[in-house]
């Protein structure tokens, strides 16, 4: 099983893409698979569509203990010699066999392809390719959403990329909010919005709010269960008199940036 949340003042703050276009159909999984598809190897399976803690909308991509090697993959169009920025977020768990320290459990294994379908790189083997994890693995990440980014300049022959992620027996891997752009990152500056954010951690009957503008106000009990789902406007509060003393996570979102919050019922 995975943890969900482990509690902390400050769970990971999100930097997501602002005006910009996604090159990807349904990045976030929110109409299940399609088109994403099994691959990019003989025998890949379609990972799961889970909605348990995805990093946000609804749903999210997962491998949770695959029998075997497998992955997912979208091919999406692009041009030759442009600057493009591919990102995503993962959480990755691993279960080591008694005896070793295995850790190699997920990673990212996209190529850009010319006209024919043939593959086409810009470097001169797998261990210098970023779009291939520089022939490594990203790492652990058990409990937080934790955001991988590589920015690259498609090759000369390039027409298409496939962008793919792969998946090992050893562990369980989610994705979730994977972004193709034209170009580098437009990135919300997150600490101001961490900042602007305040809220009262010891709560009663309401859940009292300062924010930058409106946000969409989530509360999660410790085990992951969503519990409390609002949008909030700067002053406004959550009625909380329904929830059971204990500890709960509270994240803002504003689609822009998403930080997190301890609070504590009494």
């Amino acid at each position: 099983m995975k943890k969900i949340f482990t509690i902390l003042s400050l769970v990971s703050a999100t930097a997501l893409v602002s005006a910009q276009t996604n090159l990807l159909q349904n990045p976030g999984f929110e109409n299940d698979l399609a088109p994403w598809a099994a691959g990019t190897g003989n025998g890949y399976t379609e990972p799961a569509i889970l909605t348990v803690n995805p990093h946000s909308g609804a749903k999210l991509a997962a491998y949770e203990l695959p029998a075997a090697t497998t992955g997912f993959y979208q091919n999406v169009p692009i041009l030759a010699g442009t600057q493009y920025t591919l990102t995503f977020w993962y959480k990755a768990s691993t279960v080591r066999p008694a005896g070793t320290t295995q850790n190699n459990i997920f990673r990212l294994w996209s190529v850009m392809k010319d006209t024919t379908g043939a593959p086409v790189y810009n470097s001169a083997t797998a261990a210098d390719d970023p779009l291939r994890t520089n022939n490594g693995y990203l790492p652990i990440a058990p409990t937080e959403w934790t955001q991988h980014t590589v920015t690259f300049t498609s090759h000369a022959s390039a027409a298409s990329i496939d962008v793919a992620f792969r998946s090992y027996g050893s562990g369980s891997s989610y994705v979730d909010d994977v972004q193709l752009v034209q170009g580098s990152l437009a990135v919300s500056d997150v600490n101001a919005f961490d900042k602007a954010v305040k809220m009262n951690t010891i709560v009663g009957n309401e859940l009292k709010l300062i924010l930058p503008g409106k946000a969409t106000v989530n509360i999660y009990s410790v085990d992951g269960r969503l519990v409390s789902s609002n949008r909030v406007e700067n002053g406004q509060s959550v009625n909380t008199s329904s929830l059971s003393k204990g500890n709960y996570i509270v994240t803002v979102d504003n689609g822009s940036a998403k930080v997190s919050r301890k609070v504590v019922k009494n």
